[in-house]
């Protein structure tokens, strides 16, 4: 493939990617956002070296998640752009065309065909799911990983294509994949699929295949150690979600299998037929499994699974697209399935984007066979389809312009999740519109009325009607039932502050301070007033 058709295929992968992204270049920042938009210190250059030993939210370690990279990359954007959200915007774009030359790259050197090539990379830019991994700021994690991830499975192909493995890009392979992982953790099995598709392409020497994988070893270690220095005992499986945001993780094994086997389905299906796409699959929105014989979703979930693996392992499709491409969504996917590990969010859309390539690569192979058989039928179709998808896109791209889209769409195609209402309540508060925030908290307390942070918005709302008595109460239940959640104890500080009760005060805050977390400037703040009034007495 010469060099300029490989600059046309980049150029109209970007273009391609502003052409579907690009009107939500002035969107907001939204949502988790919050993560990087609350801490100062990262618009100021010399924190930039502090960031890689940092746990990706400083004030909740708990949380195990470490991406330094990505963050890095929001100091990046503040430092050179300042405060508005273009510059954010602007990189997930380019980024996200980035990727999809990336594929291009990947499908060609995989398989030899650039037509083939095209089409994958082509249905891959247009499947709907990617708007949340595009449009939210946060999810630039999702690009990075992606971006750094292909281009060390690229550098890995080239150094194994010969009979003797090219160590130096062997080398560079793993550097990137460190910086890929840096990015998000979840991508941290890329060596095992380029293992994988290697073993497969090339049927290795046993030994051939050791060397290979041992070049990976010093970057996992390395990684490993920086996960370990910036989040200590939490490095390592001891993340502590709400139910609310993912019960998987306190269910018991079978249950969590059966929904396991629905949420297969639910991303599989819904990367191909974007029907209620969602930023919210929270509790109860996403109904757990008790019994197999009780969901379609589980039964499908399981023969989509099934296919993949029959592909994957039948010597008729050996090396083929088919193959190749079940190996390339099975390995990245299993890591946040739900089938082995239980951390994070039970569901999240952007986290399909990786291993959506697999699925993108099976998708465009049969397409690319329709085209052979019948150029006319297979053009039109496929030109339908990404007509199709575009008409999803678009328009959702608007959902993630604001906050007061965002959480409304949430509680239109979310109804029963306790996270919907819980969101667009915090909308509410925060822009005086009390009564309504009061109306979502009730729905959501409806739902499920043991949530720390809804009790908190609950307390926080009694608290500014002035019902203390009531917002007392939400505070403690929350403490009760999340005692390391450091808002709960300054939430009540500020409640005994007001009503006179410093001592109550100095011991919620005195605990904030020594035992739970970073505090914030406006808690030390009141701290210093709480010793000042007790100083007085």
């Amino acid at each position: 493939m010469d060099r300029k058709f490989s600059v046309i295929v980049l150029l109209g992968a970007i273009f391609l990617s502003f052409l579907l992204y690009g009107n939500n270049l002035k969107g907001d920042f939204v949502y988790d956002d919050e993560f990087f938009t609350d801490r100062p210190e990262l618009r100021n250059s010399s924190h930039l070296t502090k960031i890689w030993l940092e746990p990706y939210i400083p004030q909740n370690r708990e949380a195990g998640a470490y991406r330094p990279l990505a963050v890095f990359s929001f100091a990046l954007n503040y430092i050179f752009f300042g405060e508005s959200t273009f510059s954010f915007h602007l990189v997930n774009i380019l980024l996200n065309g980035l990727v999809v030359f990336l594929v291009f790259l990947l499908v060609f050197r995989l398989f030899g065909d650039k037509n083939l090539a095209l089409i994958s990379s082509i249905l891959f830019a247009f499947l709907p799911i990617h708007t949340e991994a595009v449009n939210f700021i946060k999810a630039r994690e999702e690009l990075l990983s992606s971006f750094f991830g292909l281009l060390s499975w690229l550098t890995f192909i080239s150094a194994t294509n010969s009979s003797s493995p090219n160590y130096q890009k062997l080398l560079l392979s793993s550097f990137l994949f460190l910086l890929a992982v840096l990015s998000k953790e979840l991508i941290f099995v890329l060596p095992l699929l380029f293992l994988a598709v290697f073993w497969i392409r090339k049927k290795p020497p046993l030994d051939s295949l050791i060397k290979a994988a041992a070049v990976f070893i010093p970057a996992s270690l390395i990684y490993l150690v920086m996960r370990y220095l910036a989040l200590g005992s939490y490095a390592f499986g001891k993340e502590e979600a709400y139910f609310v945001i993912n019960p998987t993780a306190f269910t018991d094994f079978w249950t969590r299998i059966w929904t396991a086997f629905k949420i297969a389905f639910i991303y599989i299906g819904k990367t191909f037929v974007p029907i209620n796409l969602t930023a919210n699959y929270h509790y109860n929105h996403l109904t757990l499994v008790a019994s197999p014989f009780g969901s379609l979703g589980t039964v499908l979930g399981i023969l989509l699974l099934l296919l993949l693996v029959y592909l994957m392992v039948n010597r008729k499709f050996r090396d083929s697209p088919l193959s190749i491409g079940a190996v390339a969504f099975l390995i990245p996917y299993l890591v946040f399935s739900k089938f082995f590990f239980t951390a994070g969010e039970i569901v999240g859309e952007r986290w399909i984007y990786f291993p959506s390539i697999g699925l993108s690569i099976i998708a465009g192979y049969f397409i690319y066979m329709l085209i052979r058989r019948n150029k006319v039928i297979g053009y039109s179709l496929f030109a339908g389809l990404l007509i199709l998808y575009a008409s999803f896109i678009i328009p959702r791209n608007k959902v993630w312009a604001n906050e007061e889209n965002l959480y409304k769409n949430m509680v239109k195609t979310a109804p029963q999740s306790v996270q919907s209402h819980f969101s667009l309540a915090i909308w509410y508060m925060e822009n005086n519109k009390i009564d309504e925030a009061i109306e979502e908290a009730d729905a959501a307390f409806k739902i499920y009325p043991d949530h720390p942070p809804l009790l908190n918005l609950i307390g926080t709302i009694a608290f500014l009607k002035g019902s203390y008595s009531l917002s007392e109460d939400a505070f403690l239940k929350a403490i009760e039932l999340r005692p390391k959640l450091a808002v709960s104890y300054s939430n009540l500080a500020k409640l005994y502050y007001r009503v006179g009760e410093y001592q109550g005060a100095e011991q919620m805050l005195e605990t904030l301070i020594n035992n739970l977390s970073q505090p914030k400037k406006d808690d030390l703040i009141l701290y210093k007033e709480v010793l000042d009034k007790l100083n007085e007495k």
